[in-house]
């Protein structure tokens, strides 16, 4: 069962790796760890060397006790006496004659680097452990006592099993804690984060849901967002509002004018500067009396209302008869018009009317915008239950950087202002795809552009 849990508490963490909250939490418990480690640490070099003074002082006052033996003879008996009375797995004691021969109940032999310490033939086994040793010249011999390493080695090996004990499972727990809390934390962050996203994507009506009980900086900051979307929501309704206010008091004037030069024209002789003046009057006023109509239309389908008229839309066949209409012009602007037509159908729910203008709007742009001789497509495609839009064109396409400004009301691009049109044309057609919860895109066509309009599945 550990197993599996650890398993888990692995994977969540792995998954809330990029948190905030989960880093600060692991963070915390690394510190709280190495802390732990530090002072098991010291606790156990202060306690091993504590030992070892004690072993140290035991050995000297053992050696100590052989000092009185004036001859070979005499240690021999006394090393004898104490080596039957100690178990060499904890002490041994060994003393080397002059000629050689092992005295204790362990053999002992001299090296460059101390001594080495065996069992005796047929002797009783030593500590696995090793030994402190303790080597002194006495009558005329060497004589070695030394002291079994157990107790360290126990010693170390009772602080490995604190730390295991103790510190594992409370790193364990804390992370298993920190993890909890920090997944909480993240889904809240990720609820403030996508609705910052739709925000920022256009969707002012977007809102953090309010959390009862809660009064932490994650609520007070949910709650600050949503007071900005609201004021920010009622600025944008109230400009829009006087927009479409501005633009429909003034269309009737402006179409009026237009129909007095058209008489004033109709009076003046071709050809004369009067009438000259009048013609460049008339396009004046035509063209103000598109832009009002453009924003009025904008407007109308950011109102909503265009829902009510959502029925179900081929656009295989609004592509077709798009194509049809203006394959006339096409052929006279010397731009080769092409379909592909997905093979499967390609329906969608939404309002044919401004389905079929935001068409328009972009192949007029293409027309309008491409050299001549160069291919325009008209796309479809359907799959996993979406279907796509799209217009391609050969011309010099849209900078990567002003693609967004593009979408704006009345923007247009430097090179473009030489050219027809009043830069509605593409902000009508993010209005109808944000109308139609479809994706608006334009892309590089290398050269040219491409603007694809994704539909939602179903």
């Amino acid at each position: 069962m550990a197993r599996p849990r650890l398993r888990s508490l692995l994977r969540l963490l792995s998954r809330s790796a990029g948190s905030t909250p989960v880093r600060q939490a692991m963070a915390l418990v690394a510190v709280f760890a190495v802390v732990n480690l530090v002072t098991l640490g010291l606790a156990y070099v202060s306690l091993r060397n504590a030992a070892g003074q004690v072993m140290q002082a035991n050995l000297a006052q053992l050696m100590a006790g052989f000092e009185v033996a004036a001859s070979p003879a005499a240690a021999e008996v006394m090393v004898m006496a104490a080596a039957d009375a100690a178990d060499p797995a904890h002490r041994v004691f060994a003393y080397i004659a002059p000629d050689g021969r092992v005295t204790g109940n362990a053999d002992a032999r001299l090296s460059p680097d101390g001594v080495e310490i065996r069992p005796m033939p047929e002797g009783r086994p030593l500590g696995r452990d090793g030994y402190m040793p303790l080597i002194r010249r006495m009558a005329g011999g060497v004589l070695i006592i030394g002291e079994s390493l157990t107790p360290i080695r126990e010693l170390g090996r009772t602080f490995l099993g604190l730390l295991a004990l103790g510190l594992g499972p409370t790193v364990l727990v804390s992370l298993g804690l920190g993890a909890m809390l920090a997944a909480r934390a993240r889904a809240r962050v990720e609820r403030i984060e996508r609705a910052l996203a739709r925000l920022s994507e256009g969707a002012l009506e977007t809102r953090i849901a309010a959390e009862s009980g809660r009064a932490d900086d994650l609520a007070r900051i949910g709650a600050r967002i949503n007071r900005m979307a609201e004021a920010q929501e009622a600025a944008t309704e109230a400009l829009k509002q006087v927009s479409a206010d501005i633009a429909h008091d003034l269309k009737t004037p402006l179409q009026r004018m237009t129909v007095l030069l058209h008489e004033l024209r109709d009076g003046l002789a071709d050809g004369s500067r009067e009438a000259g003046l009048a013609d460049r009057a008339l396009a004046e006023a035509e063209g103000a009396v598109a832009v009002f109509h453009g924003l009025l239309r904008i407007a109308q389908i950011e109102g909503g209302g265009a829902r009510l008229a959502f029925g179900p839309v081929d656009l295989n066949a609004l592509v077709t008869g798009m194509a049809e209409i203006y394959g006339p012009d096409a052929e006279d602007s010397g731009h080769p018009l092409t379909l592909e037509l997905s093979s499967a159908a390609a329906t969608v729910a939404g309002d044919r009317d401004l389905l079929g203008q935001a068409l328009a709007n972009l192949v007029e742009n293409a027309l309008r915008h491409t050299p001549r001789g160069t291919a325009i497509t008209l796309r479809t495609r359907a799959g996993d239950g979406r279907a796509v839009l799209e217009v391609a064109d050969r011309g010099p396409g849209i900078p990567e950087g002003e693609r967004e400004r593009v979408l704006r009301r009345l923007y247009r691009l430097e090179r473009s202002r030489t050219t027809p049109g009043h830069g509605l044309g593409l902000s009508l057609v993010a209005a109808t795809a944000r109308l139609h919860g479809a994706e608006l895109a334009l892309l590089d066509n290398a050269p040219g552009l491409t603007v694809r309009i994704a539909f939602p599945a179903g």
